[in-house]
């Protein structure tokens, strides 16, 4: 679950409440309520997991595509696997959503299995979707946008024996608007599931009204993995729906001692991007 459905999790109050579109059969009325507000870091984030796959990526040396897995945390509809599994794009699946406003549920997830099945770029991406709404879950997988999906939560609990047996072979985590709602103790019993985590990267967009900080010591001082931040970049996620609710959002990123003029000042929520990855492996470049 992304945090602009769950504005109880910031310090300050008045957020725009997007619970009642959350949980669905299908995304259309997330998606009509979000696209007006330029909803746009799943797109920002793709070019970086992109990136990370390459750079986990094993030798193929029989020059065929190996199977990779991915978990996508607080992963909503699959949003992050349609863009990269898919030849889409945030944008057009936002028009493909608003194409039948009035079509039922199960029809519009009979369309979308098939409307995806054509769009299918990377068979051998495999996205394993994590989250606590089981409905926006159950859609991602009916349509073949997750491999499997879970609703569980992982900060009051351990996870279930099928979700852990599913980490087990998890290469790369992405979590592009969970962290608020998903702490350390999520990161990290991702990260005991994982069969070999010392090889395992992350990659995390994270809100400026939030710290990222507690979630890279837990990983690092358990796992040994390290994490960095992208620098020099910021990332738009969405424009903000009110002045109380952009008030409160430059409070708290000024809390944090952090600078709002021309970013949340000007009507944004901001992300970064934090990218872990294996202490033996060199530093990225962007």
């Amino acid at each position: 679950m992304t945090i602009e459905e769950r504005p109880d999790q910031f310090t300050n109050t008045r957020k725009a409440d997007f619970n009642s579109i959350y949980n669905q059969p299908d995304p259309r009325a997330y998606f009509k309520a979000l696209t007006p507000l330029q909803y746009q870091v799943p797109q920002q984030a793709h070019p970086f997991v992109e990136r990370i796959l390459e750079l986990s990526s094993p030798s193929k040396d029989d020059g065929d595509l190996k199977s990779r897995k991915i978990l996508d945390v607080c992963c909503s509809y699959g949003i992050n696997a349609a863009l990269l599994r898919y030849d889409l794009t945030l944008d057009k699946l936002s028009a493909h959503l608003a194409f039948y406003p009035k079509q039922s549920g199960r029809d519009q997830i009979i369309s979308d299995k098939r409307f995806f099945a054509s769009k299918l770029i990377h068979p051998e991406v495999e996205v394993l979707g994590l989250d606590i709404a089981p409905e926006a879950i159950a859609y991602a997988v009916k349509t073949g946008l997750l491999k499997d999906g879970w609703a569980e939560n992982l900060e009051t609990s351990d996870p279930s024996l099928t979700l852990r047996e599913g980490l087990k072979d998890v290469e790369v985590v992405v979590c592009t608007g969970g962290v608020g709602y998903v702490g350390a103790k999520t990161f990290s019993r991702i990260a005991d599931a994982v069969e070999n985590s010392s090889k395992l990267w992350m990659v995390t967009f994270v809100l400026r009204v939030f710290s990222f900080d507690d979630i890279a010591d837990v990983l690092e001082e358990k796992h040994g993995l390290v994490t960095e931040k992208v620098p020099g970049q910021l990332f738009r996620q969405r424009r903000f729906t009110s002045r109380e609710e952009q008030n409160a959002a430059v409070a708290d990123v000024r809390a944090r001692g952090l600078d709002t003029k021309g970013l949340e000042e000007d009507g944004w929520f901001y992300a970064e991007c934090y990218v872990t990855r294996p202490r033996d492996v060199a530093i990225p470049s962007w």
